[in-house]
């Protein structure tokens, strides 16, 4: 636990986003809880509120432990099916930002069209956006990658227990969001290994393996 969190410090000062890739229930929640906090109380120079976009079915546990393990930081759930609450949340948020740690979300919320644009206003730069079940953005052409593409952050953390499948090309979208700089052309990644169409380059596979432990915590 304590060398995850040194290595993720480590790359927050290097200005590299990270994977956080574990099994379920090893910590991922309380791993992320305690670098944001470390950030906060540590690194109080950085004033911006950090996004959290996670599963429906988890945002009341998220909620309960930064309750639980930080109490001290100001935190707001950002999810509503009455449009009432909805304004209101809204305008909470508008009104100031950084009077918040962490804001936590769903993808629900984040593709709707009443709400979305919330998240990616010119006057809100996140600290990080962190994405619990990362994986979900494996395809670049999806709704909610093409979305979480346009907010803007200083930093981004990727969560995810679940491996890639069947082709290099999930990876490659994974690191294009992470970096979208740098992983510009997928071709390396889609020539060196894909199960559907019978490719697989040792070598290849190799070095995406050292890549990957770059971003990987």
């Amino acid at each position: 636990f304590r060398r995850v969190l040194f290595r993720s410090i480590q790359m927050h000062d290097r200005g590299l986003n990270m994977v956080l890739a574990d099994e379920m229930g090893l910590g991922k929640t309380l791993q992320t809880i305690t670098f944001l906090a470390y950030l906060k109380f540590e690194r109080s120079a950085i004033a911006a509120p950090s996004l959290i976009i996670v599963p429906l079915s988890v945002i009341n546990a998220w909620c309960q432990e930064f309750q639980r393990w930080c109490p001290s930081m100001c935190v707001i759930k950002f999810h509503t099916s009455s449009k009432g609450e909805e304004d209101r949340l809204k305008e909470k948020l508008r009104a100031d930002p950084l009077k918040f740690d962490a804001v936590i979300t769903t993808y629900e919320m984040l593709n709707s069209s009443g709400v979305g644009n919330i998240f990616l206003g010119h006057n809100i730069i996140w600290k990080y956006v962190v994405i619990d079940e990362g994986h979900k953005i494996k395809n670049e052409h999806s709704e909610i990658s093409k979305t979480v593409s346009k907010i803007k952050s200083l930093g981004k953390v990727l969560l995810t227990g679940t491996p890639l499948q069947n082709n290099l090309h999930e990876l490659w979208a994974l690191l294009r969001y992470l970096e979208d700089d740098i992983f510009v052309d997928s071709s390396a990644f889609d020539e060196a290994f894909d199960l559907t169409h019978n490719l697989c380059n040792d070598q290849k596979l190799e070095e995406a393996h050292h890549l990957l432990r770059l971003f990987q915590l």
